[in-house]
């Protein structure tokens, strides 16, 4: 008999059933991110998959503080254009001074936006299978990464530092 494994994929949580499975929410850092639309579909290694970004994505650069050499150096992830649109907002701030990498990135055609809303999330303590949007497939995500439900139930994960640099984790939230 073949055994059946369940996938985490994308579906319409209500806060109820969110909160009965153990996530919270957060809120996000205000901090500038460079995005770009795709011209072309493109596929980014990320550390567990290979995530695949379609013509009309949103992909977001973190700037960081160092310049880097080319556009695919710097970290960063593809949002699906509805999504982006929801869920970002552009960098108004009338006093901010680009660093040397957001000045690069503004050079290769990014503008500067934020994210303002939040996400639901839990720390995992045991593996978990989950697709999500750009993924071809599902994918083991291991204990340690957050687990984190997007605004429209979009199921996908990230390391603890950029968990932490992203979003606002209470005290009592930390391990």
């Amino acid at each position: 008999m073949k055994k059946v494994v369940k996938v985490l994929r994308q579906r319409n949580w209500t806060e109820a059933e969110l909160r009965a499975a153990h996530f919270h929410y957060y809120e996000p850092r205000k901090r500038v991110v460079m995005v770009q639309v795709l011209k072309d579909t493109i596929h980014i290694k990320m550390t567990l998959e290979t995530l695949v970004a379609r013509t009309g994505s949103v992909i977001c650069y973190d700037p960081g503080a160092a310049r880097r050499e080319r556009l695919e150096d710097y970290d960063h992830w593809p949002v699906r254009a509805d999504l982006f649109q929801k869920t970002y907002r552009p960098w108004r701030e009338p006093d901010w001074h680009p660093n040397a990498a957001e000045r690069h990135l503004m050079q290769l055609g990014c503008l500067p936006y934020y994210k303002h809303t939040g996400v639901w999330a839990q720390r995992l303590t045991r593996p978990i299978y989950l697709q999500s949007l750009e993924s071809p497939q599902p994918v083991l995500v291991p204990p340690g990464r957050w687990l984190c439900i997007g605004s429209q139930g979009e199921p996908y994960h990230m390391n603890d530092r950029e968990f932490r640099e992203r979003y606002l984790v209470p005290v009592e939230d930390l391990p």
